[in-house]
């Protein structure tokens, strides 16, 4: 029996969406890692046990208290080191804070949020400068 014409067309269509959407999935998972280095970078010189002793920053991304607590995942801050641990925070933290930012890739938001918090509209220019030194690192 021959398949008609809707039916060739249908199989079509789902097989084209899940390439388009698995080729999405996987560029946004690359840009999102690229994210992360900069992030890393500007943070920390990409060092997991970098201190930040006058603000009790930790880790790669520079993981302060507050943000640690806010991002819901469970641990101590000093988990902040292992930087599986740390990425998951930050995501966790996005998430949370700007989830359209995030599912969109929308690493301008992203790494504002990160400098300087939920409140970070509320005073854009102040978060100018290190959206510039993470822009520099994106490749």
């Amino acid at each position: 029996m021959t398949p008609d014409y809707y039916s060739m067309n249908k199989i079509t269509l789902v097989l084209a969406t899940s390439l388009f959407v698995s080729t999405s999935i996987s560029a946004f998972g690359a840009n999102l890692n690229n994210f992360f280095n900069a992030l890393a970078k500007v943070e920390s010189s990409q060092n997991p046990k970098a201190i930040n002793r006058k603000e009790n920053a930790l880790g790669l991304y520079q993981i302060r208290p507050g943000y640690f607590a806010d991002s819901k995942v469970s641990g101590k801050h000093s988990d902040t080191f292992n930087p599986a641990v740390a990425r998951k925070v930050c995501e966790s933290y996005f998430k949370r804070y700007a989830p359209e930012a995030y599912a969109k890739g929308d690493f301008e938001t992203l790494a504002r949020l990160h400098n300087m918090g939920p409140g970070y509209k509320r005073n854009l220019s102040a978060t100018n400068k290190y959206w510039s030194k993470i822009q520099k690192n994106l490749k």
